[in-house]
């Protein structure tokens, strides 16, 4: 209306000012006023006086729209430095807001509410509502959003309230937007919503499609730095989880009961205080890798250990060697055993070896000390036989001196004298050869491992044990097939084993009735040599027959429960087995299978 009236006044102004200056002329020449005279310069001047009015209407416009765009672009600016500038969230939030309005002609107030994914407020701010904001954040609380807002979450685009008053009248800011507009948007970014953003703004301005593009690339500068501190708060807090994680590892580490290295490019590159407090400060190559301070029988064992683990066969591997401890002031230090496990790993991006290190020193002579503990056991369950084995020549013995001492006063009995003396020396020899056996059988002794007729070391333990088993009624039956091939083993070791296997079944005989048997055969199978010890006693129960071969486990009475773990642990040390099976009676029946050519396992001691 105010622009007609405008335009009308323009009009009869213009044509005015031509009929009056028609009528000046024509009166200086004197000519007559006619009113049809009057008709042309009247809508002529009323035309000319409207176009001048229209030309400084749209210039003015084109002067406000240009002051206009100014205090938008200024707000931009202010908002961009603010985006560049502050890393901190609520700050930053607090400083758009107040940018915002800052010339109150264009955004009058503003708000910013962050939500997370249950749309509940993580923070907010706002400017030009102060105490009139604080009602509103409680609607989002209580899940009560406004109008503009429930809506404008629901879309992507600018949602646009020309009259909140009446629009939103359950908003608690509704009474402050009178005369005002309000432009909502949700701060979205990769199709994860951060918030809402809201201003209120002249209602002329509000149906601007450049206005609502140039909120809509406010709202979206800011989200998308929003995503770049939540992407670098999410950094921040694995960088710190990373830190924490790497120095509770290192404090486990560093205080493990276990040493720890770990082996890149054939060097220790790290290794723990235990490692060094157990093993002594090694040189940096000589786990695995510099074979100088290991024992010489167990070079070659963990040359393979390395190799296999190192060329990715099998990515983790046991063993147990010997090696001798070297400090920069001692290199006298004792023997030492060690237990290690091999892993491989990612070390800062490349192969690597974990290498976990224990102390089996005290172990391995705690186990020393009770096989000689069970192998004295084994000897005297058998020393009655060795008593007896002793008694008859010496017996003999003393019986011919005394029939020599008789035949030596007939010097011409030269001849009978001659046979005596030969008895003498052999009832002399077989002393000497029982007294050999046991004391070879007794005898502490490192393995050494020789090319051997396997029938050698079982006749040795049948002979210790036969008379020990004649005085208790058990019957020993043998079948050691001849012609054997030779295998690698320790004869000495062989003996304890079958020794050992026989007093278990004589133990298990003891309180049966009936006939009582051992039988014990030697034999070739495949490229293995089979010893075999079976008896005709009740027999090993299968609840317990996954347990005999444990360390200490035992069902008699004062026994150490070692003695079937050693015999296990000496038959594998030679490459072979010891299986239980039942008998042909009923009773148990061992199996000792060794390799006529053993290849040698890392997981074994030399």
């Amino acid at each position: 209306m105010r622009k007609f009236v405008r335009n009308v006044v323009a009009f009869l102004a213009g044509s005015s000012v031509l009929c009056l200056f028609c009528t000046f002329q024509k009166i200086t020449i004197g000519e007559p006023l006619i009113f049809k005279g009057y008709i042309v310069p009247f809508l002529f001047g009323g035309t000319f006086g409207l176009l001048i009015v229209m030309w400084r209407s749209k210039f003015k416009e084109k002067k406000e729209r240009i002051g206009h765009l100014n205090i938008v672009l200024n707000a931009i600016k202010n908002v961009n430095h603010l985006l560049i500038k502050e890393k901190d969230r609520a700050r930053l939030l607090q400083g758009i807001c107040d940018s915002l309005i800052e010339k109150r002609d264009y955004y009058s107030a503003a708000w910013i509410v962050l939500l997370d994914q249950s749309i509940k407020v993580v923070t907010s701010a706002e400017a030009g509502f102060d105490e009139r904001f604080s009602p509103l954040i409680k609607c989002f609380e209580t899940g009560n959003l406004p109008y503009c807002a429930r809506q404008a979450l629901k879309q992507p685009d600018v949602l646009v309230t020309k009259d909140p008053l009446t629009t939103c009248t359950k908003c608690p800011l509704s009474s402050n937007y009178s005369g005002k507009a309000a432009m909502t948007v949700r701060l979205e970014y990769e199709g994860k919503v951060f918030g809402l953003l809201c201003v209120s703004i002249s209602s002329g301005l509000c149906a601007d499609e450049e206005e609502r593009k140039l909120f809509k690339e406010i709202a979206d500068d800011i989200v998308f730095v929003l995503h770049g501190l939540k992407l670098e708060e999410e950094r921040k807090r694995m960088e710190y989880a990373l830190i924490k994680s790497e120095k509770l590892f290192r404090d486990l580490i560093e205080n493990s009961l276990v040493g720890i290295s770990i082996i890149q490019d054939d060097k220790v590159i790290y290794r723990n205080p235990e490692q060094q407090r157990l093993i002594g400060p090694l040189p940096d190559s000589i786990l695995l890798t510099n074979y100088e301070g290991i024992h010489p029988n167990d070079v070659e064992k963990v040359k393979i250990f390395y190799d296999t683990i190192s060329s990715g066969k099998t990515r983790i591997l046991d063993t147990d060697f010997r090696f001798y401890p070297c400090s920069k002031h001692d290199c006298s230090l004792e023997m030492r055993w060690v237990y290690c496990r091999a892993s491989l790993i990612e070390y800062q991006g490349k192969d690597a070896i974990l290498v976990n290190t224990i102390d089996i020193t005290k172990i391995k002579e705690l186990e020393h000390l009770l096989g000689i503990k069970d192998k004295m056991t084994s000897l005297g369950r058998v020393t009655a036989g060795i008593a007896h084995e002793i008694r008859n020549p010496l017996s003999g013995i003393n019986i011919y001196l005394n029939t020599l001492e008789k035949i030596y006063e007939k010097t011409e009995n030269s001849g009978k004298v001659r046979e005596i003396i030969q008895q003498i020396q052999s009832a002399s020899g077989r002393i000497e050869s029982t007294i050999k056996r046991v004391m070879d059988f007794s005898r502490p002794s490192e393995p050494k491992f020789v090319l051997t007729d396997i029938n050698q070391p079982v006749e040795d333990a049948i002979q210790l044990s036969s008379v020990t088993l004649r005085k208790t009624g058990i019957k020993i039956e043998k079948d050691l097939a001849g012609g054997l091939p030779m295998c690698k083993s320790d004869a000495h070791m062989i003996t304890q084993v079958v020794l050992n296997l026989i007093n278990n079944a004589a133990e298990a005989m003891k309180n049966t009735d009936g006939e009582k048997i051992i039988e014990i055969k030697s034999y070739k199978e495949s490229q293995n040599i089979l010893v075999s010890v079976s008896d005709s006693g009740p027999g090993v129960p299968s609840t317990i027959r996954n347990k005999i071969f444990d360390p200490f486990y035992t069902t008699k009475n004062g026994s150490t429960g070692i003695g079937l773990s050693l015999c296990n642990r000496i038959v594998k040390d030679h490459g072979g087995s010891l299986h239980l099976f039942t008998s042909k009676w009923g009773g148990a029946r061992f199996v000792i299978k060794i390799p006529i050519e053993p290849e040698i396992d890392p997981h074994t001691i030399l």
